[in-house]
């Protein structure tokens, strides 16, 4: 005997393994030879899985023989732990041996023993099992040496009565073993019934004396690859089994007494004073059985007892109210008691919520069930009511759970049933954003955003926040929040949890980069939350997988709601794409509905999966049907004629329409002044509206919290608008200290340098660089061309031969045709080749904004103002924000006498780029 001492996962258990010769109903297995632990010998050397099933007793016998051919190998032989159920049968060591060199070392003999423990390893889960465990360090084990053992554990259920079941394994290559098999038996007189499962299985079924046996060469060929999105009834387990339950009906009708509810409330009890306080405040049965289920699922915690004989005899229900915890079984039976008083029809009905629909393909026993909930019958309207949730609600009470098939409990008996798949009363979560855009589609957007999730994950949700700390609750918080809204700076948030809805509602304020993208000349945001986010791409291209049906996933449902207050802009919005979804995609039941009122755009979308499958006949039409929802994606369109970004700065300095998110950034900086984000992304904000004092000051706090390459860089092209080149060039240094290879932060070191007077230096960090060799090195020769172009006398000539020689290995580099362009263009040297170089180049380039712009210099160079007006125009369409274009275009529309396009254009280029008018002075052009 020995006595297991209190821990925090175990409790006093006092139980002992016997020491026994195999029984005698086992085959033996082959003797272990040398070959068997030579060369490159599999090093298991004997797998031998052998089960017998006579009446209520189920009996499982594991032989195997593994050699230690490595250290580590070693390690993990070295400690062995058999686990059992005490209360419902035995452990039993029949061999505990060591094979070396040819002889065998009998351990058992020897005085090594198993020393037995409790430990309950799913007590985080609620489960408590009564399992316990053998444990041995085997001593004298030694690399090379083969560790061979064999046990035999027993089980038998009285709630089955004369019935059991029993399990082998089949694994299947890439197992290797020398020897290996699968063994199933039973008394001949004894009607029993066994399926197998995996594919490749090779049986022998024969009698053997007073026997029936079925034996499994193992191991099975490589299982057939699969797809991922195979459904799970169509999943093959490994395994063959035994049963002598006749069919589902006979498993139905064993389990049925186990939930007879005949007085199990007494009168007067607590128990039965609760039933009547149902019963005095409803008399609608629906909301009786609404307020009896809200009882058991709210007031009985779960715990799960598999111990003295509760693996399947549920615990009374005065017993289950008293201790106020209970698994699957107990709260069912409560359940149904209650009902029965409450006089509703119910029963129960078990199912599996791990294997779903896998259980219609499995031989019939009580093995293929690991829950148990009632069906309750109402106006003809059947329920499904399942103790052990949580949160459900009158709105939710004919919601079907997703468990696939369910064997009613009857004395009668029962088949099984399957369940229908349809999407529940409330989906899982809604989430609704509140979008304010009022200060245009160019500037950071604010958002109130709300996420309301239900039922047992509102409580597990709810439960979790309320034990983090303040910074873990906030971390969390806003990462559930930033999933929906993108990447945020917070204002707020919060969580509240609603026990009378079973809500946890998550709720936060804060401001984001505009969503907002602009394509063919005008801004669009997609608005839609439901096809962008399914993902339909199933592989049926193997001939095997073509008639193969998909699974859509495991069931749940979102709502989407979204509100956008957009900018006055004297235009009218648009929305383009589907503003309806279909009824159906992918599996996935779907529904939209949308609203466009002058300034304010509405939208609603729900998606529910439920479980569906897509059959193989259907997949080549879902498939197009997802395709073309992807390309009819709904979006928002901004008129055409907005104001360019520096009018609606000027604008809105005087209309006070950027206060609110000056106001936003300062509280997200309030809420955390150590916090250097906060002040990088205000910076990036005021530098947006031209005010590069106020973003130069948060640039500055920020690098001195967190100091960065981008921090530095961000502030150096700053100072160089404000003319303190000095202060430039010294965070392009301290840029270039954090991150010596970075060839960006080399290259504006470089401008910087040699803008402030010092070429030969400038000159000297890019030929370091240039000197390495590699492909990268082609935008230092680029920078270095450049500067030599808009030297004072020019070297424009020898800029443009240092482009040459990188474009003689890569002639179809579009970048570095353009670069030669603009060399030339600002060196006022062979402009007729420039404007081939640009012209290929934009035939070359996938984004021709910038070499539009080059060309459209070397146009201006050579007088050509209309051409390069054209040019000036398709380059401000793809880059509206773009000085260098704006300016040009400016001076281009002087010259044909466009005075007020002209000054607009000047205006705007000022504003993004103080020094733009300087830059163009290097290269000889003046206003």
């Amino acid at each position: 005997m020995v006595v297991l001492m209190a821990s925090a996962t175990s409790v006093q258990a006092s139980e002992t393994v016997r020491y026994a010769p195999a029984p005698d109903w086992v085959a033996a297995a082959p003797a272990i030879t040398a070959g068997q632990v030579g060369g490159d010998a599999p090093a298991i050397v004997l797998f031998d899985n052998q089960a017998r099933l006579d009446g209520a007793l189920a009996t499982t016998y594991i032989d195997t023989a593994t050699r230690a051919a490595t250290p580590a190998m070693l390690a993990q032989m070295g400690n062995l732990s058999i686990p059992w159920m005490p209360d419902r049968g035995d452990l039993t060591i029949h061999r505990l041996e060591i094979v070396r060199d040819g002889k065998t070392i009998d351990l058992i003999a020897a005085g090594q023993k198993f020393t037995v423990l409790r430990r309950e390893q799913q007590m985080e889960q609620n489960v408590l099992t009564g399992a316990l465990t053998a444990t041995l360090s085997v001593e004298g084990l030694q690399v090379g040496d083969v560790l061979r053992s064999s046990f035999s554990i027993s089980q038998s259920d009285k709630a089955l009565g004369a019935r059991a079941m029993i399990v082998a394994m089949t694994p299947a290559a890439p197992f290797r073993a020398g020897f290996a098999r699968s063994r199933l038996v039973w008394p001949r007189a004894q009607a029993a019934k066994w399926r197998g499962y995996a594919a490749g299985l090779a049986t022998t079924e024969r009698d053997v004396g007073d026997l029936h046996e079925v034996t499994v060469a193992l191991p099975l060929p490589k299982a057939p690859d699969m797809p991922e999105d195979l459904p799970d009834r169509l999943r093959r387990l490994p395994i063959v089994e035994a049963t002598n339950f006749a069919d589902w009906a006979d498993v139905s009708r064993t389990l049925a007494p186990l939930y007879a509810t005949d007085g199990l409330i007494a009168p007067g009890s607590p128990l039965d004073r609760e039933v009547a306080a149902i019963a005095a405040a409803e008399s609608d049965p629906l909301r009786r059985a609404q307020r009896a289920l809200e009882l058991v699922q709210g007031k009985v915690r779960y715990l799960a007892v598999g111990m003295n004989g509760g693996a399947l005899t549920p615990q009374p229900p005065a017993r289950t109210w008293e201790l106020r915890y209970g698994d699957c079984k107990a709260k069912t039976l409560l359940l149904l008691a209650m009902l029965h008083r409450l006089g509703v029809e119910a029963e129960p009905a078990v199912a599996s919520v791990q294997m779903g629909a896998i259980v219609a393909t499995r031989l019939p026993s009580a093995a293929a069930f690991d829950h148990i909930l009632v069906r309750a019958t109402i106006g003809g309207e059947t329920l499904w009511l399942d103790g052990t949730g949580l949160g459900s609600r009158l709105e939710d009470i004919r919601d079907v759970p997703p468990l696939r098939h369910v064997l009613p409990l009857r004395t009668a008996g029962a088949g099984l049933e399957a369940l229908p798949l349809r999407a529940d009363a409330r989906p899982d979560r809604i989430v609704e954003v509140k979008w304010d855009q009022r200060a245009g589609v160019e500037f950071p957007t604010l958002f109130d955003a709300s996420i309301v999730i239900r039922g047992r994950m509102a409580e597990m949700f709810a439960g979790a926040a309320s034990q983090a700390d303040a910074e873990e609750r906030r971390t969390t918080l806003q990462q559930i929040i930033s999933a929906e809204t993108g990447e945020a700076q917070f204002v707020a948030e919060d969580l509240r949890y609603d026990p009378a809805t079973a809500t946890a509602t998550v709720t936060g304020r804060g401001v984001v980069t505009t969503p907002w993208q602009r394509e063919n000349r005008r801004y669009r945001m997609n608005v839609d939350r439901v096809v962008s986010l399914l993902d339909f791409t199933p592989d049926r291209a193997r001939q095997a997988w073509r008639d193969l049906p998909v699974s859509t996933g495991a069931p749940g449902g979102t709502m989407y709601r979204a509100t956008w207050r957009l900018p006055d802009t004297g235009g009218a919005w648009e929305l383009e794409g589907s503003r309806t979804l279909p009824a159906t995609l992918a599996g996935r039941q779907m529904r939209r509905q949308v609203a466009l009122d002058g300034g304010t755009f509405t939208i609603e979308e729900r998606v529910d999966a439920i479980g569906a499958e897509v059959a193989p006949d259907a997949l080549a039409a879902e498939r197009a049907h997802y395709a073309q929802a992807l390309a009819d994606l709904l979006r928002l369109k901004a008129p055409a004629a907005l104001p360019n970004r520096a009018e609606q700065v000027l604008a809105g300095r005087k209309d006070g329409r950027f206060k609110p998110l000056e106001e936003a950034f300062a509280a997200v900086i309030a809420r955390d002044p150590k916090e250097a984000t906060g002040y990088s992304s205000r910076a990036s904000f005021r530098a947006g509206l031209f005010d590069n004092s106020g973003a130069i000051a948060d640039l500055s706090r920020a690098i001195e919290l967190e100091d960065s390459v981008a921090l530095r860089m961000q502030r150096a092209a700053l100072y160089v608008e404000e003319e303190r080149a000095r202060d430039a060039l010294a965070d392009y240094r301290q840029a270039r200290a954090l991150e010596p290879d970075n060839d960006a932060v080399l290259l504006a070191l470089a401008q910087a340098t040699a803008h402030g007077g010092d070429r030969p230096a400038a000159y000297a960090l890019l030929d370091e660089r240039i000197a390495r060799g590699d492909r990268e090195r082609v935008d230092a020769v680029r920078t270095r061309a450049e500067l030599m172009a808009e030297k004072a006398g020019g070297e424009a000539d020898k800029g443009v031969a240092l482009l040459d020689a990188v474009i003689a290995e890569r002639p179809g580099d579009s970048g570095l045709l353009n670069g030669r362009c603009w060399v030339k263009g600002i060196g006022n040297v062979a402009l007729d080749t420039a404007l081939k170089d640009c012209t290929r180049s934009i035939e070359l380039s996938d984004s021709p904004a910038a070499t539009l712009h080059s060309r459209a210099f070397v146009y201006y160079r050579m007088q050509r103002f209309e051409e390069a007006l054209a040019d000036l125009d398709a380059a401000a369409d793809l880059m509206p924000r773009s000085a260098d274009v704006l300016y040009l275009r400016a001076l281009t529309r002087r010259h044909l006498g466009r005075t007020a396009e002209a000054t607009a254009d000047m205006t705007a280029a000022t504003l993004f780029d103080r020094q733009i008018a300087a830059t163009y002075a290097r290269y000889g052009v003046t206003g």
